[in-house]
């Protein structure tokens, strides 16, 4: 067989380099052929390959940092099964974070995190600037998410160890260093919360009073903001455990779902999902954490 019909999945499924590829990744690693892909892009045989722009590549010249590859890691990962808390028909409600998936997007994207580390890695490079996340769930994939990240491996002029990750562009990299700091990994979180509405929430989206004037939902908005701190305290926490100072280029994205549910009667649930990824960073030379450590560039959408 070919090293086309292996990269694409011929065969009769028995083939020992196959088996070897899905042992790579159930290891956490990547498979033979971007190994050898990304090798020879580290040898200087083929031309590199970059998602820099024409200006950042320039820039790039001006500060000695030498692009060689683009890096990836992806994981598809299966949900384990999750129970929705049932709540009361006499209008009970509750706020409930759904652990089996914040945790399943949580590890999905270290193990995507991590393939794109390696790659970095065996191309010799000591950062990956501008690491974009993709996630998705799929309607073919039922209760399975797909997590996909991207960058591009550089060369430092003062080189490094292991490879630092950030999502920060390559001009504000540059910035960055010539103020004095370093990145010192990307913090990434998520979590994913279930609110069961009380009875004056049930009504005023259910039943008679949902046509009355305005009104705020404070179960809702309750449960919004319980998601939000979730996903803050966790993307700090990382940034602790890092001895970073601070976050930059923080992004926050979020989605709510309304869930049907009939028991004793029609209400309808939220499910407030909140994802944040951002650069921690230090003082270059020292991961000294500053007192206290802000969180820059904050954005929701």
């Amino acid at each position: 067989m070919g090293f086309l019909d292996r990269l694409l999945g011929g065969g009769d499924g028995e083939d020992p380099a196959a088996q070897e590829d899905v042992a790579r990744v159930e290891r956490g690693g990547i498979p033979l052929a971007a190994e050898r892909r990304i090798r020879e892009l580290a040898g200087g045989d083929a031309a590199f390959t970059s998602g820099l722009s024409i200006a950042d590549f320039a820039l790039s010249r001006l500060d000695g940092v030498r692009p060689v590859c683009q890096v990836m890691g992806s994981s598809v990962y299966k949900v384990g099964w999750q129970s929705y808390p049932w709540g009361s028909g006499w209008g009970g409600g509750s706020l409930t974070e759904l652990r089996p998936i914040t945790d399943a997007w949580n590890h999905a994207r270290r193990l995507a995190l991590g393939r794109l580390e390696e790659e970095a890695r065996l191309a010799g490079c000591h950062a990956v600037v501008d690491v974009m996340f993709k996630g998705n769930r799929h309607e073919f994939l039922s209760g399975d998410i797909e997590i996909v990240v991207n960058g591009t491996a550089v060369h430092l002029p003062e080189g490094g160890d292991a490879p630092v990750l950030t999502d920060l562009s390559l001009p504000d990299y540059t910035l960055l260093r010539r103020a004095g700091y370093r990145p010192v990994g990307v913090v990434a979180s998520t979590s994913v919360f279930y609110i069961v509405p009380g009875r004056q929430t049930r009504q005023a989206t259910t039943g008679w009073q949902r046509f009355q004037p305005n009104q705020e939902l404070p179960d809702f908005t309750q449960g919004v903001y319980a998601a939000r701190e979730m996903a803050l305290a966790r993307a700090t926490e990382q940034a602790s455990r890092l001895r970073a100072g601070g976050l930059i280029g923080v992004s926050i994205d979020h989605d709510i779902a309304i869930r049907e549910v009939d028991n004793g009667g029609k209400r309808e649930d939220l499910i407030v999902t909140f994802h944040i990824v951002g650069t921690a960073i230090a003082p270059a030379g020292e991961h000294l954490p500053l007192d206290p450590m802000p969180i820059l560039r904050q954005g929701a959408k």
